[in-house]
């Protein structure tokens, strides 16, 4: 049960800045230049068939740039298309500069390591600022819960600053005690951006601008997002039957995340973190304990509604793989992984749809009542290994937004039959009704819920769509 409730808290929708970050030893490269630049074009557009991918890719060597490609439209009204100076939503690998943003005043000695919340009198309760930790919040082990309470999905616009963000979870409890777990937290880096406002005195917008931009000259990267940004591009949900639609911003910036940047601009960042001494010092421990400098392989992606961002470093080999995307799903991380996989094993996996796309065209090809008997058996045989409870989850609420409410609810009733011990089956199936206007039904199905976990909470309805005590 531990697990499968994991899975869900973490995907009941689509979550905006995702980025696990790995750096490991790899297989040196099996493949010439040559046959890599034809793999990367033959994976790229293989994904832009799909109708999936439209964004950028950008492969280097040594920082030096040997494929680019665009596809797709950063403006489909306006048949605008992508190109390599098109400014994309970078999601959570905007972590990485406000890590670096951090180190920055580590190695100043204004902020260290293992100061606690407070010190920096931030109105955290005693308890938890006198254990969370500088370091605890860099390598998401503070025991923060992530940003996405029922509060902040119910209106995502209006926490439009880090002061609204931090107010979230000020109060809540801790998931564990500091330091004993690992839990992603994009609420930990919004708490690092208020800290570093505090300790400087400058805006968080102002020290990005001043010791990251302006150093590398990033002319062509911005934050906060402006809508009249040249080459900005517009956002786009890849949905369940495979359309591009406009979704357009649907959260506001933090130090979790909100740059808009090129491709070129993203592999100027990392070459200076990873192969140079412009922003930080590499040689010192406490770069190379956050960015594993002297790893073999640097991963970061990032991810939200209209959002897909990747960045993978071979620092065995000096490849460099930056692929940015105005659609959504991980697409990104899709391309570059399969490049990167091509370079180290020269093979990869297959290129598939979206796991909820593939679900949506199997209920429409199997009909309700086969699809909640056999669609189980029918993913597994058919290749896709991610999470079943996540896939039908994504599906069920990308109906909802469409207004198509019974198949949304042939879908979660799918679920719930899967998994009839998971209180979160009952929150999504509450939260489809509650969506239809069906306050009484929601409530029901809800009771389902609290029945199984009795101090469970929405990840949905910030008043437990009036269930809770009934």
């Amino acid at each position: 049960m531990k697990n499968i409730v994991k899975y869900f808290v973490s995907t009941v929708m689509i979550i905006s800045w995702l980025t696990p970050v790995f750096a490991e030893k790899r297989e040196t490269a099996t493949q010439d230049q040559a046959a890599i630049i034809a793999e990367a074009r033959v994976i790229a557009e293989a994904y832009s068939e799909l109708g999936w991918f439209t964004g950028s890719v950008l492969l280097a060597r040594d920082g030096h740039p040997i494929y680019q490609a665009s596809f797709g439209m950063a403006d489909r009204k306006a048949a605008t298309p992508n190109r390599q100076n098109t400014k994309y939503n970078l999601g959570s690998i905007m972590k990485h500069y406000t890590a670096v943003l951090v180190l920055q005043q580590v190695e100043n000695g204004a902020i260290e390591l293992d100061d606690k919340l407070e010190v920096f009198d931030l109105g955290f309760a005693p308890d938890a600022a006198s254990k969370i930790s500088v370091r605890h919040l860099l390598h998401h082990r503070s025991g923060f819960a992530d940003i996405f309470t029922a509060e902040y999905r119910e209106n995502q616009l209006a926490f439009d600053t880090i002061a609204k963000r931090l107010e979230l979870l000020k109060d809540a409890p801790l998931l564990f005690e500091p330091g004993s777990e690992h839990h992603y937290s994009n609420y930990g880096y919004v708490v690092l951006g208020a800290i570093l406002e505090k300790v400087t005195g400058k805006s968080f917008a102002t020290l990005l601008q001043q010791n990251i931009f302006d150093r590398l000259e990033l002319v062509d990267s911005i934050y906060p997002y402006r809508a009249d940004s040249a080459n900005q591009s517009l956002r786009y949900t890849f949905n369940y039957a495979g359309e591009q639609v406009l979704v357009g911003v649907t959260e506001h910036h933090g130090p979790d995340g909100g740059i808009e940047a090129t491709a070129a601009d993203v592999l100027t960042f990392y070459r200076a973190v990873f192969h140079s001494d412009k922003l930080l010092s590499p040689q010192k421990d406490t770069i190379r304990e956050y960015f594993s400098t002297d790893g073999k392989h640097w991963g970061a992606f990032g991810g939200g509604a209209g959002v897909s961002a990747a960045a993978e470093l071979d620092l065995s080999n000096n490849y460099e793989i930056i692929v940015l995307a105005n659609s959504d799903n991980l697409v990104a991380e899709r391309v570059s992984g399969r490049i990167y996989s091509y370079i180290q094993t020269g093979s990869y996996d297959p290129v598939t749809l979206p796991p909820h796309v593939y679900a949506w065209k199997r209920y429409q090809e199997m009909g309700a009542e086969t699809f909640k008997s056999d669609f189980a058996a029918r993913y597994k045989s058919d290749g896709y290994t991610q999470f079943i409870g996540r896939t039908l989850n994504e599906l069920g609420m990308s109906l909802l937004k469409a207004s198509k409410w019974n198949e949304a609810l042939d879908i979660f009733y799918t679920l719930a039959g899967l998994f009839p011990d998971a209180p979160q089956v009952y929150d999504s199936l509450a939260f489809a009704f509650l969506s239809q206007g069906d306050t009484e039904k929601a409530a029901q199905i809800f009771r389902k819920a609290i029945a199984l976990k009795p101090d469970f909470s929405s990840d949905y309805n910030s008043d437990n769509y009036g269930a809770s005590g009934l």
